[in-house]
This record gives structure tokens, C-alpha cells and sequence, in this order.
């Protein structure tokens, strides 16, 4: 592993930018954090934008600007740093794949390097630096959003610290840890994790600990196994990248329009005139680029409407005839007979079934 080492979004040389997500995970977690604060469901989805529908497949992502929010109504909030500090470790039940291939290195170092490679499986937000001498070990944590609030990085650290004592066969390693936001108030102290006092109002972010065991053999290593867990975490961050495409761009925008306050809902036509004038491009330009990617603007546009349906359906009281106009269909038969073509069901079953969904769930 090199000496200094940066996670960060991939850069591009083209001139529209990969579009960086969140998995939702995060958000059921600020969730959940926020309701122990009294916060009702409704007001999380007001403040965020981020509704039941999206957290319901575990596999979803959140995009920059509604993860922005959240991050930024949980700075607000002081999050509830007593989760932060919960023995569950996030890494292992919420994202399994990571965890796996994690959890059965080689070595410590294989370990971290691991970790740090596939990261961006649980977010491409953030930064994550690491520093080695003979002596230590250190990890600086910086935040893209809510810098100056440190409960991302407490969260950070308390997952690389549980990572890391899986490999210490006693349990017993020690984190300086130093925080660049005031103590907050809790009943427990990181302290108490970490094995070490945490220093408060630091300059920067930082965790550190004894280099002695990053390259002791891992008892627990299953070589067999090995290559089938790497193999399957690269699969699984192809997936998330594919978010990151030209065509997800289209569809987010597609999906904004779709959501403005226009007075007259936007046709097939005056939607890739907005899409143009948006990404200041030709019809002839976009049109080429989505076909890269295997794609027509129709087919985009008909999948953004028909997840937007779904979304409108569960999220709202909306009727069916104001969805059908919002998402520009000439009339509301016109609208079901879509529906069905790619759901086999009506408007009106759906909404009763996502309806139970959401109640058996708990709200998500």
C-alpha cells in the first residue's frame, strides 16, 4: 500500500462529469437517527427529499444533491452519536459484500487495502487519506459536505476500528482519535471504544494506531474463498459505477423536469429540447451518446416516467388522472395502458401494494 493514499471519485476527461451517489443505507441509518430524536418520517422526507420508495431495495443510491441534505439536516441535528457507537458495525450487515471480502484477508494490510479500493460501495462523498511509518498508522477523514460537523468521521473510524481489531486476535488495540467539532453531549464516551481519550477542537480528523500487526498472518484467512469474494466485490462496484454514466445524467434530468412547476406538462419533444439546452449539447450529440451505452432517449424517458409512476403511487396522495398529467401522458387510459405494458398491473393495484409494503415495513 502506498505511503499516502486517496479515495476519491474517479476524474474524466470528458467534459459531463460521472454523477457520484450514496448508498441508501446511510440514509435508513439517518433515518432511523433522526426518529430517536423525535422526527417524524414526513419531515425527514420534507427536509431531505428522500422518500420511503428510495430506501426500500437495499441495493438503491441517493444522489449528491439529497445526500447533501441530509447530511446537512443531521449536522443540524447533532446526530445521535450513541448509534455511532453501538457494537454493530454498519460494514458487515449493510453492505455484506464489502464486509466479506474485508473480513477475510490475508493480512491487516490486505485488510485496509480492501477497505479503502471498494469504498466508494458505500459512498463517493467523502475522503479517506492513509499515512504509514515503522511506527503508526494513520487515517485523516474529510467530509465534502458539513465539514466542520465530525460525526461522519466518528462513524468512519468506528467502522475501520471494528475492522481492525477482527485482526487482533486480543482485541486490544488503541485509537488516538482526534475530532475537529466540539465534544458532543452522550451518555457514553468514544473514549470507552476507541481505547484512548479522544482529543476535541482538533485541527483535522484523524485516527491513528500501532503499525506491529498490519502484516501478521490472519489465522481465519480462507485462500479458496478468496478470488471469489474479490471477484464479486468488483461486480458489485461495476454496478454502482454504471450510476456514473452519461445516461444517468439524462435521467436525472429527465426525472427534474418531469418534477418542476411548469404550467403544462413537458411532451417527449420539449423534454429533450430542455435536456439539451440543459447540458448544452445537440439532439444529434446526446442521441450518439446515449447509443454508446446501448441506449434511445425514448427508452430512458419511458423508464425515468415509469419509476417516477411508482414513486407518485406510493409516496403521495396524488390521483391517478394528476399523475398521469404530471408525467405529460395525453389522458389517464393512455397513462394505465403504460402502467401495465411494463408492470402488468394496473395504477390503482400498485398503489394498494406498495401500500402494504410500507406498513409491513415500518415505513421503510
Amino acid at each position: 500500500m502506498p505511503a499516502h493514499l486517496e479515495l476519491m471519485s474517479a476524474n474524466t476527461t470528458s467534459h459531463i462529469a460521472p454523477r457520484r451517489t450514496v448508498s441508501n443505507r446511510i440514509a435508513v441509518a439517518a433515518l432511523q437517527a433522526a426518529g430517536s430524536a423525535g422526527m417524524p418520517p414526513e419531515t425527514f422526507t420534507a427536509r431531505t427529499g428522500i422518500a420511503a420508495q428510495d430506501l426500500i431495495d437495499i441495493n438503491g443510491r441517493i444522489d449528491g444533491a439529497r445526500h447533501r441534505r441530509l447530511v446537512e439536516l443531521m449536522a443540524s441535528m447533532s446526530a445521535n452519536v450513541e448509534r455511532l457507537l453501538d457494537e454493530r458495525c454498519g460494514l458487515f450487515p449493510d453492505f455484506p459484500v464489502l464486509g466479506n471480502l474485508c473480513l477475510n484477508a490475508s493480512t491487516l494490510r490486505e485488510a485496509i487495502d480492501a477497505f479503502i479500493t471498494f469504498r466508494p460501495l458505500i459512498g463517493e462523498f467523502d475522503f479517506l487519506f492513509y499515512k504509514e511509518t515503522p511506527e503508526w498508522v494513520r487515517f485523516e477523514y474529510i467530509a465534502e459536505f458539513a465539514p466542520g460537523n465530525c460525526f461522519q468521521a466518528l462513524a468512519n473510524f468506528h467502522v475501520l476500528a471494528t475492522l481492525i481489531r477482527a485482526y487482533d486476535g486480543a482485541h486490544s488495540t488503541v485509537f488516538r482519535v482526534a475530532l475537529t467539532c466540539s465534544e458532543p453531549r452522550r451518555s457514553r464516551t468514544p473514549g470507552d471504544f476507541f481505547g484512548a481519550t479522544v482529543q476535541y477542537c482538533a485541527p483535522a480528523n484523524q485516527m491513528q494506531f500501532s503499525s506491529a500487526a498490519l502484516d501478521l498472518p490472519f489465522s481465519k484467512y480462507n485462500a479458496v474463498l478468496a478470488p471469489f469474494l474479490l471477484e464479486q466485490t468488483q461486480k458489485e462496484l461495476q454496478r454502482v459505477q454504471q450510476s456514473g454514466l452519461f445516461s444517468a445524467r439524462v435521467a436525472d434530468l429527465v426525472r427534474d423536469i418531469i418534477a418542476g412547476e411548469s404550467a403544462e406538462a413537458p411532451t417527449s419533444s420539449s423534454l429533450l429540447t430542455q435536456i439539451c439546452e440543459r447540458l448544452h449539447t445537440s439532439r444529434w450529440t446526446l442521441r450518439r451518446q446515449l447509443q454508446v451505452e446501448g441506449l434511445h432517449f425514448s427508452e430512458l424517458e419511458a423508464r425515468v416516467k415509469f419509476e417516477e409512476a411508482c414513486r407518485l403511487l406510493a409516496d403521495t396522495r396524488f390521483s391517478v388522472a394528476q399523475i398521469s398529467e404530471q408525467l405529460g401522458f395525453s389522458s389517464q387510459s393512455a397513462f394505465t395502458r403504460f402502467f401495465r405494458s411494463r408492470h402488468a398491473t394496473p395504477p390503482v393495484a400498485f398503489r394498494q401494494w406498495a401500500q402494504i409494503q410500507q406498513e409491513s415495513r415500518g415505513w421503510i
